[in-house]
């Protein structure tokens, strides 16, 4: 499997199997999902490069997180934000063909819209080929 897929699914993966998470979103999309009721996050698009050294095959990733939320608190979207980068710091690195070598926040944006909040975060993957 790509390493885009495979660090999707494995993104995927961690912020679902996450009770906390769980209980203060409606639902974690892989794309944009069909059906959502705020707060809902979506797994959207990621962009790789290639990098490598003698015997590695390497690709960088950066995966991009949509959060969406109604309401006045900026508070909650802090806490989901925070919630999810926890998570995604505790996912085990070891995925399969691919290791995880870092992973680490690059960005983020919040902005708000009439009666909700948008917020998005960018991770960038650094992942190795262990085959």
């Amino acid at each position: 499997m790509s390493a885009e897929l495979t660090a999707r699914t494995a993104i995927l993966a961690a912020l679902g199997g996450d009770e906390t998470l769980a209980g203060l979103l409606n639902q974690i999309a892989d794309g944009e999902p069909v059906k959502a009721s705020p707060p809902w996050l979506l797994v959207g698009a990621s962009v790789g490069t290639g990098w490598g050294a003698r015997g590695v095959d390497g690709v960088t990733l950066r995966q991009t997180l949509e959060l969406t939320l109604r309401g006045d608190q900026l508070s909650a979207v802090t806490t989901i934000l925070e919630r999810i980068d926890a998570v995604l710091r505790a996912m085990d690195g070891e995925l399969g063909d691919w290791r995880v070598t870092s992973l680490r926040f690059e960005r983020s944006r919040i902005r708000r819209s009439g009666t909700e909040w948008r917020a998005g975060a960018d991770y960038v993957l650094r992942m190795a080929r262990l085959t």
